[in-house]
């Protein structure tokens, strides 16, 4: 069974779900951000933040990322990089993540935190509901377009997940190569590819090692049959799985910095429909996602986290 509880915090409202297995936070007020996901039975935290205390503040629209506080989960729509898009000036990681969100209170008697939010420069409207199923967080989307013309739309789940000595990573076998996004400087080029899971010698993916010093990387893999990515550390047993619907998302993003980013080391396993950061690189892929005027789309993601 399903616990909601409600403190405030730091001038925000914190929304904790939690059974015999694991809990989710999220505050609503900050675009609906995952602050916290928790394995009960050994206490591993998974969602990453910066080094000290929780410390989260309001971002306005239009902010770089980098002014936000990099705690957890964001969601990233319609945009992950900044671009200019029919007429709009879409900002950094895009319009949802800086934005109060709406609850739900009407679900909190079922167990399930659903929050939702209308853009301020898109036509578009996203609601979320998060679930508890045993040892899942089961997260369902809606997607609605509320202008009057077809829409190009591109969504991404932003986890920042924290690593533990020993982790390492897994992906489906149908995963091959990597697309390089980018990385850091002077060491990769947009658009390279790299084999899965040794790219070059002291390369190795799968151990999130990037070779000597510090470096960070972002690349895409997909698209996908059977999507599933894994941490999982040998050493005891604890893993994070993100299963998620390859209809509507095909690609996975793959964020790692090991020093290379602001000297963080985290990893970032971003399901998502197209396999680019900008909404106006992304239009240009012969799978662009359009959805019509006054329709709708779903998706689904599960994190299952065990012992």
């Amino acid at each position: 069974m399903t616990k909601i509880s409600r403190e405030q915090s730091q001038g925000f409202e914190f929304l904790a779900a939690e059974n015999d297995h694991i809990s989710v936070t999220v505050v609503p007020e900050l675009g609906a951000r995952v602050t916290s996901l928790r394995n009960l039975h050994n206490g591993r935290e998974w969602m990453w933040r910066r080094p000290g205390p929780l410390q989260l503040w309001r971002n306005q629209v239009g902010d770089s990322f980098e002014r936000g506080t990099f705690a957890g989960a964001d969601e990233c729509l319609p945009t992950i990089a900044a671009c200019h898009w029919q007429g709009r000036t879409l900002p950094d990681h895009g319009e949802a993540w800086t934005l109060a969100w709406t609850l739900d209170e009407t679900l909190l008697v079922q167990g399930k935190i659903r929050t939702s939010v209308t853009l301020p420069f898109s036509p578009f409207r996203l609601i979320r509901t998060f679930e508890l199923r045993d040892e899942t967080l089961r997260m369902d989307y809606q997607l609605e377009n509320l202008g009057a013309e077809p829409e190009f739309w591109l969504w991404a789940w932003h986890p920042l997940f924290a690593l533990e000595p020993g982790d390492r990573l897994e992906l489906s076998p149908e995963v091959q190569e990597l697309r390089i996004e980018c990385g850091s400087p002077g060491t990769v080029l947009r658009g390279d590819r790299w084999k899965w899971p040794e790219a070059r010698p002291g390369i190795r993916l799968d151990e999130f090692s990037l070779g000597d010093g510090d470096a960070f990387l972002k690349a895409f893999a997909g698209p996908f049959q059977n999507p599933r990515a894994r941490i999982l550390n040998p050493k005891t047993g604890a893993s994070l799985e993100v299963i998620w619907d390859a209809t509507s998302l095909p690609y996975l993003g793959l964020w790692i910095t090991r020093g290379g980013y602001q000297g963080w080391h985290h990893v970032a396993l971003e399901p998502t429909n197209l396999p680019a950061d900008s909404l106006a690189d992304a239009s240009r892929e012969t799978c662009a996602s359009t959805l019509a005027p006054g329709a709708s789309t779903s998706w689904w993601l599960e994190i299952q986290i065990q012992a």
